[in-house]
């Protein structure tokens, strides 16, 4: 079992910012578990995304473990997972756990698009096209039947207009990790039984299978689980941290 004077980073992903978190870092807190939610670069509103960088991502979530108190479960949803993949490298020392939500764990070199499908990919670009900086805009009918598939409609308005356009140029990077499969940090895996996002087989074992002997967990829930599922989902990143008698917490 872990200590309890573990910081949960939450790391958001493609279309999100840190206040996706919310309903999860507070079920944390009632757990007793402070959580730490960066919002990434590009991901504000009204924002010139144009620019944006995956350095940018990986700098603010450095900056995050240097502020965290204590140990630290990095977890990264979706697109976070290379975001974390990537911290760790910068401050292994400060990394306990590295937990991946239905997340994208890139080889040394690839970019993220290389575990995207040629559908995906030709819906990236053209949506790019469309925009003056670039950015990419998730449309509602997509994000309802393929993101929050499970969810109700009137959640699936309520959660859609919280949603941000997403900067192109960080998933067609390549991305450097010449380090992170000696690190040896622990890892955990949560996929979702209906998530939709992606063809089958696309998070696991396909993303998770590149970590080293992985804690596997699976939950019932859609992709925006942290929306649509946070009860559930925070279970799952309690025992991947190996807590069992959180306040509350006991699994339903």
């Amino acid at each position: 079992m872990m200590s309890s004077d573990l910081t949960f980073l939450l790391v958001h992903g493609s279309w999100h910012d840190g206040s996706c978190w919310s309903a999860v870092a507070e079920q944390l807190g009632n757990a007793g578990f402070p959580s730490l939610t960066p919002t990434l670069p590009g991901h504000h509103a009204a924002v010139d995304r144009s620019h944006v960088t995956h350095d940018d991502y990986v700098r603010t979530v450095v900056a995050a473990l240097d502020a965290a108190p204590g140990p630290v479960v990095l977890v990264g949803h979706s697109f976070g997972g290379s975001v974390i993949t990537r911290a760790a490298e910068h401050r292994p020392e400060r990394c306990r756990l590295l937990v991946y939500c239905s997340g994208f764990v890139p080889r040394d070199g690839e970019r993220v698009a290389d575990s995207l499908p040629a559908p995906f990919l030709a819906f990236l670009e053209e949506a790019s096209a469309a925009t003056a900086d670039g950015s990419i805009v998730l449309p509602r009918d997509i994000f309802g039947s393929a993101f929050a598939n499970t969810a109700e409609q009137a959640t699936v308005n309520a959660i859609y207009p919280r949603l941000v356009p997403e900067p192109y140029g960080p998933i067609f990077e390549r991305l450097p990790l010449p380090r992170f499969e000696r690190l040896g940090i622990p890892a955990a895996y949560i996929t979702c039984r209906q998530d939709q996002t992606m063809p089958p087989g696309t998070f696991h074992p396909g993303q998770s299978s590149r970590l080293s002997a992985p804690q596997l967990i699976e939950i019932d829930g859609d992709h925006e689980s942290l929306l649509t599922k946070p009860r559930d989902l925070t279970w799952a990143l309690l025992e991947a941290a190996g807590v069992t008698n959180a306040p509350g917490m006991a699994r339903l």
